[in-house]
């Protein structure tokens, strides 16, 4: 098809082509815990199930209830249980208690939007569902050590082809004939560095097409700075990148320093960092020696996620984020599904999911992020850094007011604590999951009990008497206390030392009924006694607060414990929101590192992924499925040693997935075309020994990805054709089996950028904060602002990646949304007269000349004689300005020009 005979197709629309997503996944970590926690107590096989209708199981929604068909899937309105979900019958109102949230809805509407995904395949019956378990996970194939297999003997000279030509010829299938010089080249260009070669870099490679010619435009290539751009840009959607965090009620919603996350990853790219290395850095920079230079921008892999903003469970969300993006990103798996229950598919048990979190939850985001690089000698830095020293030091001057209140109001609120350890213990628990502190100033409601718990030990080990006589009395059963508890005040009647004075005064004064009565004595005698306050106001007390806690208490990332009052946590809020917008447009460079947090998190598992309902204790360590890599429980917070497995080299597991992203880049889908779920509910790779050699050979070549990206295009398998051959499309349609490459339309980024290339307007200049892709923006569109609440109609309509998650492989749709988009943005319509306008163009005299200089600017090639005879009979003897811009215009919306053969 001629570059001309586009337009009847892009008038028409083509017909959608969606390629498979993270349904599953989407699933498994959003749908199924908010199914188990809101709709199974009235809507499973293991509890009731009213109405006719079980949630439970895909059988159970497809069949429906007594009032119909519960889901239609693609169709959230025309969903019964959306309606009902939503209140918006009277008469039809579920869950009856409690309406489902803003986010909840959202859940349930994006899953149904989606068709409804579900892997739940038979209707439980009162069984529940399992999982592989740790022994069968050994035989599965992507835990299976990676070993050198032997290549296939053939006349291939590249090991590559070999392995592939040898599959095909099990199918009686042959590879296609070797890609024209043209194709070629410019294959080779947007692979690499995401923009075309100019008409002279074809001609110029095209007279003489030796392989040895080729692998020189290879290095050449990757030699560019531009190979960063390109390459990182594909990992930035792995790492769920953005500029922004997600929606915000008010305030600065930017991540001050986001992009210096974005600027390592593309440098280090271009350095061809180690890829062990990259794991390293990104997950545990901080944490790796000082002398080794590590590039603290590079944590920003694990801060540049979502916030959950107005969410309570906030911080929970946050780490199941990044645990998420760890296990997908590295390891290929989808460890977050394991975060209400055991992994309904893998060999991944809760308890691994929380050994994980206790990991993740032992670190903290500081407010005070390091600055990087030679700030310039400007005004404008020094009024900055003032501005900044005045914010940070009246944030200072909180949290030492926030110190002091916390202690006090710990004293304070003694009865009320007391009174909880009453409740809490064997012999006196009177209500089950009794909660105290209901009272206005209950502020310290998880933090304060456990504190006064140790308190009292602390205080009897020091040999002092105050709580001699609590601890006799606490372990007085329920039954007859009055009477028992009369007998031991009788005995210290005559033995004071044994009890504090005041106390036994009081409970003689008021015999106490029940132990509750006893608390209330102390209290009373806490509040009072200020030589016992003194003695409680040691530094090595129990009740005493660290700076430290109170400021990672005061970040709400990682606690779980309330230490100040709301009133004080909303003023330490507007003073990290002041930093925040002053950082935002800060004249210096700053990385977003996280840091281990002062107090380490001793997990335990969450029932259901609710953080009300501990269950049992479990150790920060690696995944129990990898423990041959490493089996212990971290002493320490266990960051850098969760990095230094998922980069070993005896991980079965990591390789095996960069080198399938690797291969996915370069042919569209991925030798494992699940390239984020290596799991059982993913696809098997298409060949196996070829994925191991590749990543045998890429521990072999020092983990450089660099030198992978030569290997797999210097093999004839990639510088095939795509011309199709009939036979192999009946019998591989999906071209599973690599008998051609398949053309490919063009990522938003590089048609973009491309656009601007040919207008000679392209601005290449690398690193530096976002900035919106408005008109006047030149900028290569990875530079673009990428605002994770209001992605723009455009990025979405060309599939750019969704940022509120890692996406492994984006979806390649074409629909006529994409074709109306060149027939009318003014952006393309103004580089189309830049284009039309350009001196070697316009300032030619005679029309066939200026139209092949178009063919050679647009498409870098000549044009042939029937476009020849369609361009001059479009354009007439005399063109004008706007029939020119038209021409070029035509020529931007080309296949050729969007497409990649």
């Amino acid at each position: 098809m001629t570059a001309l005979r586009w337009l009847p197709f892009l008038l028409g629309g083509f017909p959608g082509v969606l390629l498979a997503n993270e349904d599953f996944a989407f699933f498994e970590s959003k749908v199924r815990p908010l199914l188990v926690e809101r709709c199974y107590e009235c809507h499973s096989h293991e509890k009731k199930i009213k109405g006719g209708l079980a949630l439970d199981s895909r059988e159970g929604w497809v069949k429906g209830g007594d009032t119909g068909a519960a889901i239609v899937p693609g169709k959230p309105g025309e969903s019964l249980v959306m309606q009902a979900v939503s209140w918006s019958d009277p008469d039809l109102t579920m869950p009856p208690k409690k309406k489902l949230s803003a986010t909840e809805l959202g859940i349930l509407t994006e899953w149904i939007q989606r068709g409804a995904p579900d892997p739940r395949t038979a209707a439980p019956a009162g069984k529940k569902l399992a999982g592989m378990s740790l022994e069968a996970a050994r035989s599965y194939w992507a835990f299976q050590p990676v070993a050198k297999p032997a290549v296939p003997a053939s006349s291939a000279s590249h090991p590559i082809d070999a392995f592939v030509q040898a599959r095909l010829a099990q199918e009686n299938l042959s590879p296609s004939s070797a890609a024209d010089p043209r194709t070629l080249i410019r294959r080779v260009y947007f692979d690499l560095i995401g923009l075309p070669p100019t008409y002279e870099e074809v001609a110029a490679f095209a007279a003489t097409p030796t392989p040895e010619a080729f692998a020189r435009v290879v290095d050449q290539l990757l030699a560019r700075p531009e190979y960063g751009q390109r390459w990182g840009r594909h990992w930035l959607d792995v790492a769920r990148y953005a500029d922004t965090t997600e929606k915000s009620t008010d305030g600065e919603r930017r991540i001050p320093f986001a992009h210096t996350y974005r600027d390592y990853v593309v440098e280090a790219f271009n350095a061809d960092k180690p890829f062990d290395r990259f794991i390293l850095e990104q997950l545990a920079a901080d944490r790796l020696p000082a002398a080794e230079k590590p590039d603290l921008r590079a944590l920003g892999f694990l801060t540049v996620g979502r916030r959950f903003e107005g969410n309570a469970e906030a911080p929970q969300l946050i780490i199941d984020d990044q645990i998420d993006v760890i296990g997908r990103g590295f390891l290929g798996l989808t460890l977050a599904c394991a975060r209400c229950h055991d992994h309904k598919f893998d060999a991944i048990p809760t308890a691994d999911y929380y050994s994980l979190y206790g990991i993740l939850a032992s670190s903290t985001e500081p407010l005070d992020r390091p600055e990087i690089g030679q700030a310039p000698k400007d005004p404008a830095v020094e009024k900055y850094r003032e501005k900044r020293a005045e914010l940070f030091e009246d944030y200072e001057e909180h949290i030492d007011t926030c110190t002091t209140k916390a202690y006090r109001l710990l004293r304070e609120l003694a009865p009320e604590y007391l009174r909880y350890l009453v409740e809490s213990s064997p012999n006196h628990r009177t209500v089950e999951g009794f909660i105290p502190l209901d009272t206005p100033r209950g502020l310290l409601v998880h933090g304060g009990a456990p504190r006064w718990e140790a308190a009292i030990e602390w205080t009897i080990k020091q040999g002092d008497p105050f709580f001699a006589l609590w601890k006799r009395l606490l372990a007085l059963p329920r039954a007859d206390f009055a009477a028992l508890a009369a007998d031991v005040l009788a005995e210290d009647s005559g033995t004071p030392m044994d009890a504090d004075p005041e106390v036994l005064a009081r409970l003689q004064a008021k015999p106490p009924q029940s132990m509750l009565d006893v608390a209330e004595a102390y209290g009373e005698a806490l509040q009072k006694n200020a030589a016992l306050a003194a003695r409680l106001n040691r530094p090595d007390s129990p009740l005493q607060f660290s700076r430290e806690e109170i400021r990672a208490d005061l970040l709400r990332f990682i606690t779980e414990h309330q230490l100040v009052s709301r009133p004080d946590g909303e003023a330490a809020g507007k003073i990290r929101e002041k930093i925040t917008v002053l950082e935002a447009t800060a004249p210096v460079e700053r990385a977003s590192v996280v840091t281990v947090s002062p107090q380490l998190c001793d997990p335990h598992v969450l029932i259901r992924g609710d953080r009300q309902k501990p269950g049992a204790a479990v150790p920060r360590r690696f995944l129990q499925v990898l423990a041959s890599i490493d089996a212990r429980s971290y002493a320490d917070d266990g960051r850098l040693e969760i990095a230094r497995a998922i980069a070993n080299p005896g991980n079965p597991l990591t390789a095996r997935v960069i080198v399938n992203r690797v291969w996915q880049q370069h042919f569209g889908t991925g030798l494992v075309a699940t390239p984020d779920n290596f799991g059982v509910m993913g696809e098997k790779p298409s060949h196996p020994e070829l994925l191991d050699h590749l990543a045998t050979w890429f521990f072999a070549h020092g983990n450089s990805l660099k030198a992978l990206n030569r290997y797999i295009l210097t093999s004839t398998t990639w510088q095939q054709s795509s011309a199709p051959q009939s036979a192999a499309l009946e019998k591989d349609p999906a071209n599973r089996l690599l008998w051609r490459m398949s053309p490919r339309r063009l990522e938003f980024e590089p048609l973009r950028d491309a656009v601007l290339q040919v207008a000679d307007r392209l601005d290449v200049r690398a690193g530096g904060r976002s900035a919106p892709l408005k008109d006047q923006n030149f900028r290569r569109a990875l530079y673009g602002y990428t605002d994770r609440f209001r992605v723009p109609a455009l990025l979405r309509n060309f599939d750019v990646a969704n940022p509120d998650t890692s996406i492994s492989h984006r979806a390649e749709t074409i629909h006529p949304l994409q074709a109306l988009f060149f027939l009318n943005s003014p952006f393309i319509r103004t580089q189309a007269e830049t284009i039309a306008k350009r001196p070697e163009i316009a300032h030619l005299h005679e029309v066939p000349e200026q139209i092949r200089a178009l063919y050679r600017r647009v498409l870098a090639r000549q044009p042939d004689a029937e476009e020849m005879s369609l361009a001059t009979e479009y354009l007439g003897p005399a063109p004008d300005a706007r029939a020119w811009a038209n021409f070029t215009q035509a020529l931007l919306l080309s296949n050729e020009f969007t497409f990649c053969d």
